[in-house]
């Protein structure tokens, strides 16, 4: 028995390390070793006994697709694209059951997460200075306007964001540890969530964590331990006094300025992120009457035609555009049919699996619910695996039960 487990733990933690770190390593772009080991998942699924399930929910997005083929698609995108979001189910279910299956060794797959991705954060910035493999491991453009151009890490994702996204459950896991005072060795723990998470400089997952952490704290504020309280108290003192210092001495720091972008409307990301995203998904719904949505891999082939006809602008070459919000391009592919479904799955199992009586579930839940509205795209495998940690993981030592409740 002991054999059996210790290699199922071994396959656990190897399919996690490739997850968190490698999952796009050496293959073109678009393309996961997450995709193309879904028939090696799907096997393992059926075996489990868990196609039965997978084909009663598939119904909720076979549903649209004689909408979709009414009003006309592109058939060989609409394939290829269905057949990526197809992979990504059976990811969904792959991760729900392996999690749940092997959910008393989680714990022990992020702290080798966390220490594994700390190494190779100080790997690369030291080789930083030395002027190697700095576009690699590192992202080179500029946040917002008014701010020059410096490295964010992004190790072997695409994008400085994604990265964040990626390892977004591992820090918000060890985050919750220091807090409830359960982190140690503590000082190790806080360097290793804190360097690679900061040098990311990725506004949406941070300023998500933090909203998620503070909305836990203050809703669940009576039942934290004292110890918890004062992490509370002492973290926004602290922030606000780095804030007011910050901004005092060197107004012109990336954070401040973009902070001020946003609220000035002056940053195109988090416009092209949220504004603009919304517009083109309700505008394509407007453009071609597809109330439930254009169908999947049709955005890419009317947007320049929404562009020509819709606007009213003169292209001079056609634009490759992806809508980089989850919501809205569920919204685009699916119309509010789409949403509505999505929005409720994650509210049904909410309730369902009372996701709140975990500190750690219930913040995550947070943190991924408000996300998705703010960034990443359907067939998000970080955003599918966040989802899939929510609702398939129990860490006993973070239940508000275990929790020492002090009366405030």
């Amino acid at each position: 028995m002991f054999v059996i487990d210790k290699t199922k733990y071994s396959i656990f933690l190897s399919v996690a390390i490739i997850y968190f770190f490698f999952n796009s390593t050496f293959l073109p772009y678009g393309l996961l070793y997450t995709t193309i080991l879904s028939p090696l998942f799907f096997y393992w699924l059926i075996k489990k006994g868990q196609l039965p399930k997978m084909l009663a929910w598939s119904v909720l997005f076979l549903i649209p697709i004689p909408f979709h083929l009414y009003l006309g698609v592109n058939l060989k995108s609409y394939i290829i694209s269905t057949g990526m979001i197809a992979t990504v189910y059976v990811f969904l279910f792959t991760a729900l059951e392996a999690i749940k299956q092997e959910g008393e060794e989680l714990e022990k797959v992020f702290k080798v997460v966390l220490y594994t991705n700390a190494l190779l954060a100080t790997l690369v910035w030291i080789v930083l200075f030395f002027d190697i493999g700095n576009f690699i491991f590192w992202h080179y453009t500029r946040i917002t306007h008014g701010v020059s151009i410096f490295p964010r890490l992004m190790l072997f994702a695409y994008e400085p964001s994604l990265y964040a996204l990626l390892l977004s459950p591992v820090y918000l896991y060890f985050i919750l540890k220091i807090i409830t005072g359960q982190a140690k060795p503590l000082l190790l723990v806080i360097l290793a969530v804190s360097i690679p998470l900061i040098i990311s400089l990725s506004f949406g997952v941070i300023g998500g964590l933090a909203i998620a952490i503070l909305l836990t704290l203050l809703i669940f504020f009576k039942k934290l331990p004292v110890l918890t309280k004062k992490y509370l108290f002492y973290s926004l003192a602290a922030i606000g006094i780095i804030g007011f210092v910050a901004t005092y001495f060197w107004p012109e720091n990336p954070v401040s300025v973009r902070v001020v972008n946003i609220f000035t409307g002056n940053d195109t990301s988090s416009e092209g992120r949220i504004e603009s995203a919304f517009k083109v998904a309700i505008d394509l719904i407007d453009f071609k009457k597809a109330y439930m949505g254009v169908g999947p891999g049709q955005v890419k082939e009317l947007y320049n035609d929404l562009l020509t006809t819709y606007y009213k602008i003169d292209l001079k070459s056609p634009i490759d555009y992806r809508i980089p919000n989850s919501i809205a391009e569920m919204l685009a592919l699916y119309g509010f049919y789409g949403i509505i479904v999505k929005l409720g799955i994650e509210i049904y199992f909410f309730v369902r699996l009372k996701t709140y009586k975990n500190i750690y579930t219930f913040t995550l839940f947070i943190f991924i619910f408000l996300y998705q509205f703010t960034g990443s795209f359907t067939v998000n495998i970080s955003e599918i695996g966040i989802w899939a940690i929510v609702f398939g993981s129990r860490i006993d030592s973070l239940d508000f039960q275990s929790l020492k409740f002090t009366a405030s």
